[in-house]
C-alpha cells in the first residue's frame, strides 16, 4: 500500500497511532542490560530549543571523573515511533563502556511535529551541550553524536548543518543502520529477507516529510547533500545490516564520505536486519562492542 501526502491530518494521526502500537522487532531485554541501567544515574533534563523544551535523559556512569567525554544519542522509529526504555539501556551500556556522559534525546515526533521540527530540536540540543559543557562536566573537544535508523538521519543532517554554519564541531558521528534516502521509492529498496516492508517505509515518509518536495531535501535525504558539505566532516562509524533495505543508501553515503576525504569505518553485519543493535537481537553484542571500541579510540 502507498500512502498519499494528501491524507487528512486525522488520517495521518490514525496511521501514526497504528505504527506506534506495535513493533516489527520486539526488544530483547537481558539481565545484563538491566544491570547496566541500575549501575548508572539517569536524570531527566528539559533542554531549551527553538521548538520548545526538549526532554533529554542524562545518563552518568559511576566510574570516571570530570571532564568526561560526551555522547548524544538519537533513537530510531521512522521519526514517528517514540523513545523506549531500551534506548536508555543502550545508553547506559555505552556510558559504562566509555566513561562518557550520555544525553539521550526524546525528540518530537511526526506527524504532530513534521520535518524539520525534530531535526531542529536535536541540532539545538547538540548546540546547548557545547554551550553548557563546563556545567555538565564534559570536555567540549570530545562530544560525539550518533543515532539509529531515523536517529542516524538526524546525525548526518546535523553534521551537514554544522559544516555549513560552523556553529560547533562534534568529534565523531555514529550512523547505525541509518535512513539516508527518502527520494528513492521504497519498492526499489525492499529485500524479501527483511522484516521491513515497503508499506511501512511509505508511511514514515508521508508522516515525516508532509509534502513530496521534502523527500529531496538534503536534510531529509543526506545522500543528496552537496559535496562541499561533506568535506571536512568529523570521523564516522557506519554500522550496516546486510538484510536491511536501507543498506544500499548506507553504502552510497559511506562512499560519498570517503570521496570527500572523511575518516570513516564501515562494518556490515551480513546476516542481521534493521534495528538489531538496540533491540538486542543476534550479534548485537558484537555490534555494540564495535561502537564502544570506536568511541574509546575517538575519545583517546
Amino acid at each position: 500500500m502507498t500512502y498519499s501526502f494528501d491524507m487528512s491530518p486525522e488520517a495521518k494521526l490514525a496511521l501514526a497511532g497504528e505504527l506506534r502500537e506495535g513493533t516489527l522487532l520486539p526488544p530483547t531485554i537481558t539481565p545484563e542490560m538491566e544491570a547496566d541501567l541500575a549501575a548508572v544515574t539517569v536524570e531527566e533534563l528539559a533542554v531549551p530549543t527553538r521548538v520548545g523544551p526538549s526532554r533529554v535523559m542524562k545518563v552518568t556512569p559511576a566510574e570516571g571523573t570530570a571532564p568526561r567525554p560526551c555522547f548524544i544519542n538519537f533513537h530510531g522509529g521512522g521519526f514517528v515511533r517514540g523513545y523506549h526504555r531500551r534506548d536508555t539501556m543502550f545508553c547506559a551500556q555505552l556510558a559504562r563502556a566509555t566513561g562518557a556522559l550520555v544525553l539521550d534525546v526524546d525528540y518530537r515526533l511526526a506527524p504532530e511535529h513534521p520535518f524539520p521540527a525534530g531535526l531542529h530540536e536535536c541540532h539545538d540540543v547538540v548546540a546547548w551541550t557545547f554551550e553548557q559543557a563546563g556545567a555538565l562536566g564534559i570536555d567540549p573537544a570530545r562530544i560525539a553524536i550518533g543515532g539509529h535508523s531515523a536517529g542516524g538521519n538526524f546525525t548526518a543532517s546535523i553534521c551537514q548543518m554544522a559544516q555549513e554554519s560552523g556553529a560547533f564541531r562534534v568529534c565523531g558521528q555514529l550512523l547505525d543502520y541509518p535512513f539516508l534516502d527518502a527520494a528513492t521509492p521504497p519498492e526499489d529498496k525492499i529485500d524479501p529477507r527483511s522484516i521491513m516492508p515497503a508499506e511501512r517505509m511509505h508511511a514514515f515518509n508521508v508522516l515525516y516529510c508532509q509534502v513530496p518536495e521534502n523527500m529531496r531535501n538534503p536534510l531529509v535525504s543526506p545522500v543528496l547533500a552537496a559535496p562541499e558539505l561533506l568535506e571536512g566532516q568529523p570521523p564516522a562509524l557506519m554500522i550496516v545490516a546486510g538484510l536491511d533495505p536501507l543498506r544500499h543508501e548506507a553504502h552510497r553515503y559511506a562512499g560519498q564520505l570517503i570521496a570527500a576525504g572523511v575518516d570513516i569505518e564501515v562494518r556490515q553485519f551480513d546476516d542481521c536486519d534493521h534495528g538489531w543493535v538496540v533491540s538486542g537481537k543476534a550479534r548485537h553484542e558484537e555490534a555494540r562492542a564495535r561502537i564502544f571500541g570506536w568511541l574509546n579510540r575517538l575519545y583517546g
